[in-house]
């Protein structure tokens, strides 16, 4: 119960880790992975902007991150974020975000997908709008998310989708995302 609890406080820190109304945030003709930080404790709507990367770089960054000591941070700020890495793919839209939480002997990852999709007017009438859809999903396992890093720089988002389809989801939605 305590670590569904833990995940649902990460998870609404998650929603508020990009933002929808952001230049930056639509589909550019720019061919670049930019990332951010969101550290346990700062506000929903922080996050520290990185910057350009590419998969070598980020899963560097990914592998130096202090996850344990940052949700055992977390447990202190129960209304404050959960650690956060994101990634944008400014070429097509899409968002990648690993979060984790529990604490150093309970843990693991919340990851969330964000992408543009055609959602249909009212009782399916109406003229259809874009929007960006949110699935998060649930793994403990770090080989997999690695493996989930590598196919979204390489922008296989056909394995990519197929890979975290299987996962166990933990909720999908509209995208409501805040933090710059």
């Amino acid at each position: 119960m305590k670590k569904r609890i833990q995940f649902l406080i990460a998870l609404t820190v998650i929603l508020l880790s990009c933002s929808t109304n952001n230049k930056e945030n639509m589909i550019t003709e720019q061919d670049k992975f930019t990332w951010n930080i969101q550290l346990a404790g700062y506000n929903h709507d922080q996050a520290d902007q990185k910057g350009e990367t590419n998969y070598h770089d980020f899963i560097r960054e990914f592998d130096a991150f202090p996850w344990l000591d940052q949700i055992e941070k977390a447990s202190l700020f129960p209304d404050k974020s959960t650690p956060t890495l994101s990634i944008k793919d400014l070429r097509t839209g899409k968002d990648f975000w690993i979060s984790m939480s529990g604490d150093r002997n309970n843990h693991g990852y919340i990851i969330g997908y964000i992408y543009p999709k055609e959602k249909k007017g009212l009782f399916g009438f109406g003229k259809p709008k874009q929007i960006r859809w949110l699935e998060m999903r649930l793994t403990e396992d770090t080989k997999t998310v690695k493996e989930l890093i590598k196919n979204f720089f390489e922008r296989k988002y056909n394995d990519f989708e197929t890979k975290i389809r299987k996962l166990e989801d933990f909720g999908q939605m509209e995208s409501a995302d805040l933090a710059e």
